[in-house]
């Protein structure tokens, strides 16, 4: 369990364990809540936020409560212009990725490829849907086409 130091009803450091030994008491740690509490550690206790994909974690409230101190994480929504950029990173993200698997097939275009017409022609259909990934409507659910080898 984590305590948290309160002096003069203000949150006086961040949640840790008990020390040893603390302004000149040996085996601190050991005492009962209520003793510790007498010193200013109180028990600490996280809350965490629900949150939905168009939210952020947003910083926390510690409120102290009777027996304890509690942090209550908190969030807020995304602004638009932080989701634009989130799409249009993970488009950059499918664009990476789409061209490293049409890298990996260049070989299965060219003319000495030992590959017979009908594999070619299996290779060209992947690398085109490859080509049209980006056409799908959302950077988040791609189906990415599954390679002619697989």
């Amino acid at each position: 369990m984590k305590y948290i130091l309160v002096k003069n009803g203000e949150i006086a450091g961040n949640p840790t364990d008990l020390p040893k030994s603390w302004d000149n008491i040996s085996n601190f740690y050991v005492l009962d809540d209520v003793t510790l509490k007498s010193y200013g550690w109180y028990p600490f206790r996280f809350v965490e936020a629900q949150k939905n994909e168009n939210q952020y974690y947003d910083g926390s409230d510690f409120v102290i409560e009777e027996n304890e101190v509690v942090e209550y994480q908190k969030v807020r929504n995304k602004t638009q212009q932080e989701i634009s950029q989130e799409i249009e990173s993970e488009w950059r993200a499918v664009r990476y990725r789409r061209n490293e698997l049409l890298n990996e097939c260049d070989w299965t275009q060219l003319p000495d490829s030992p590959l017979t017409n009908q594999k070619q022609t299996e290779w060209q259909i992947y690398r085109q849907s490859l080509r049209d990934i980006t056409s799908q409507p959302s950077p988040f659910s791609i189906v990415w086409p599954i390679s002619p080898e697989a």
